[in-house]
Parts: structure tokens; sequence; C-alpha cells
């Protein structure tokens, strides 16, 4: 982990981030090897199934800690039995939902108190690198406290580049809930028109004294079916809209988040070389670079970084290799002019690049000819 070097609210969410990361691999870890032995190869598989959940990140401290707190969690028959491990765990888990979506205060007793819950956790289960790292975080933030000063980590332009990651995560999960609102939107449109419908036929029905015939009573049956469904969707979209305006406060939070770590970064390595951007034409006079983008994203993704001022492979976190090396970091500046804090770009088969500012897809120009594979 990253030992802070000052006391501060980005600081204090960068400590609670990397204890979530590291407590959710080690358990995870530990999970596996211990369920392995119980239930078998296939016991997450088999989890998956049971909770009809069938894409797991068994890494991922979510969805530990909301298994964990199920009652009916096979993982309990390797864990402590004690209540106030669960209470422990239910503490952990508002933690972790609060630091994740930015509602926590960062102060510096906060902070302090959950890095103790996190190594409380970790000395009863027994897992070792986290009792180490959680320890040696407490002591780095007493001594904070006490005035002791320290060097800046050198591994934060590694950090960077995780926070990075989640952010360009953030915002793909931002463009598939917009989706799914407007599929939502369309279908609750469409059953409130045949809701209208039948109403009007039952009028119709009622005023020519057939109210009981078989008609009506279908017509009633596939109304209280269409309402029913249209309620559902109701409920959808207000619970995907909700996800939304969370995820995009989330979004500019990581934002702050990222312009601090530059600025830490940046104040070490100011006598690094500048890079000349490169200037982009657009192929088509009628797509203006910086403008909207109205037609399909493309479906390959790159990581437009701020601290490394590079484009990177989100599946290998290394330089994107599918751009020539010698325009690569010209084109980060480029975008970056257009898009400071960074974020996901995506590439169509024709190599027009967008990416989402705000609810929109902007456009960025097209890189054919800095493709490797362009012929």
């Amino acid at each position: 982990m990253s030992l802070p070097n000052e006391l501060s609210e980005d600081k204090n969410h960068l400590v609670l981030f990397d204890c979530t990361k590291l407590l959710g691999l080690e358990l995870g870890k530990s999970c596996d090897l211990k369920m392995r032995g119980i239930d078998g190869p296939d016991w997450l598989k088999n989890l998956g199934a049971l909770r009809q959940q069938y894409k797991i990140n068994l890494y991922d401290l979510a969805f530990l800690l909301k298994e964990i707190l199920s009652s009916d969690s096979p993982l309990r028959q390797i864990l402590p039995k004690s209540p106030s491990f669960y209470n422990k765990l239910a503490i952990l888990k508002r933690v972790r939902n609060e630091n994740q979506h930015f509602s926590f205060k960062h102060t510096n007793s906060a902070t302090k108190e959950a890095v103790e819950v996190y190594f409380d956790i970790a000395l009863e289960l027994n897992l070792n690198v986290c009792i180490e790292e959680f320890n040696l975080m407490i002591r780095r933030l007493n001594d904070l406290e006490a005035g002791k000063s320290f060097q800046a980590d050198p591994n934060l332009i590694s950090k960077l580049g995780e926070i990075e990651m989640q952010k360009a995560e953030m915002e793909d999960q931002l463009i598939e809930k917009n989706m799914l609102l407007i599929d939502k939107e369309i279908k609750l449109s469409h059953i409130q028109k045949i809701i209208a419908k039948s109403n009007s036929k039952i009028e119709e029905l009622t005023k020519s004294n057939h109210q009981k015939t078989s008609d009506f009573n279908k017509l009633n049956e596939d109304l209280e079916k269409s309402k029913k469904e249209a309620e559902e969707l109701r409920e959808q979209l207000n619970e995907l809209n909700s996800q939304r305006l969370s995820d995009e406060i989330t979004e500019k939070e990581i934002e702050k988040i990222i312009a601090s770590l530059v600025v830490s970064i940046s104040n070490t390595n100011d006598d690094s070389p500048k890079i000349q951007p490169h200037k982009m034409q657009p192929k088509n006079a009628r797509l203006e670079i910086g403008n909207a983008w109205n037609k399909a994203k493309g479906k390959r993704k790159i990581t437009l970084s701020v601290g490394k001022r590079d484009l990177i492979d989100p599946k290998t976190s290394e330089p994107f290799e599918g751009i020539s090396e010698e325009f690569r970091i010209g084109l980060a500046e480029d975008w970056l002019r257009i898009r400071p804090s960074g974020g996901r770009v995506f590439l169509d088969e024709d190599g027009h690049a967008s990416t989402l500012i705000g609810e929109e897809l902007i456009y960025l120009g097209n890189i054919s000819e800095f493709m490797l594979d362009h012929k």
C-alpha cells in the first residue's frame, strides 16, 4: 500500500481505497483456498448459481462483504462465529460503500478508526499481509498526527494509474446505465400506450353493457398485467436514475483525487521533458474535433492517462500498442487538451475516436493513419 506523506481528505480517501483493495485480495484468496478444501473446485460456480450471479469477482470486497453478511452464506463455515466479528464487517461495509461513493467524511480521526477496523478484521481472519500493512498504515497516520514529515511515496504514479482505471470503468458503467435508461423508458412508454388503449376499450364495453363478457374479463386481466409491468419499470427507472446520479458524483470526486495526485507527482518531476502535441486534422470536414459525436461509440477501448500523459491499454495497464509509439504520446497530449481529466476513449473500426464528457460523446478525430494495423 502507498503510505501518505500528509493528512488531507484526498490522501485519506486513498488510504481507504488501498485498504479495501488489499483486504479484498487477501480475503478472496483465503476463502478460495479454504472453500476448495470443503466444497471442491466448483464451489464459486455453485455459489454463483445459488445467487443467480454468474460473473463473481472473488477479490471484490463489496461482493465478499455482501455475501458474508448473508445469514445463509456458505462462507460462514470458514469464518469466525462471534457476533462482534459480523458487527465489524457491517461497519466495514458501510465505510467501504461511503468511501466508494465519496460520502465518507475523511477526517483524520474517522480515517484512522476505519483503518483500525480493517486491522481488527485482518487479525481475526489471520491475514498476515493485511495485518502487517494495516499496522504500518496506523503507525504512519499516528506519526503524521504527531507532526512528523515524510517524502512522497515513489509509487504514486502506479497509484494514479489504478485510480484512472477506476474512473474509466465508472464511465463505462455510466454509458451502460444511460443505454438501460433509454431502453426502460421506451418500454414504459409502450406499456403506457397499451394501458391507455385497454382503458378506452373497457369504457366502450362498459357503456354497451358487455362488462361481463369474456372480452371484458380478458381486457381487465391484460390491463392488470400491464399496470404491474409499468410499475416495475418505473421502479427500475428510479433505481437506475439513482445509481447514475451516484456514479456521476463518484466520477467527479475521482477527478479531484486524480488532480491532487497529478500535482503531487508533478512537484517531484518538474524537470521531466515536455512532449509536443501532434496536431491532428479531421478526415471529414463535417466532423469537427471537440464537437458532439452522434454515431455509435467504438468497441475498442483506450484509457487516456493524466499521470502518464499517455494512452494505456485497459486490459494490460501498459502503453497502448495499437498506435505507433512515435505518435501515441502526441495524441495523448492532443486529447488531454480536450479532456484534461483523462478517462475512457473509444475507437471504432474506421479509426474514429470519441470520449464521454458529461453525458455526451465528443469526437477526438480519426487516428487510422497512426494505427499499426492500418492498411
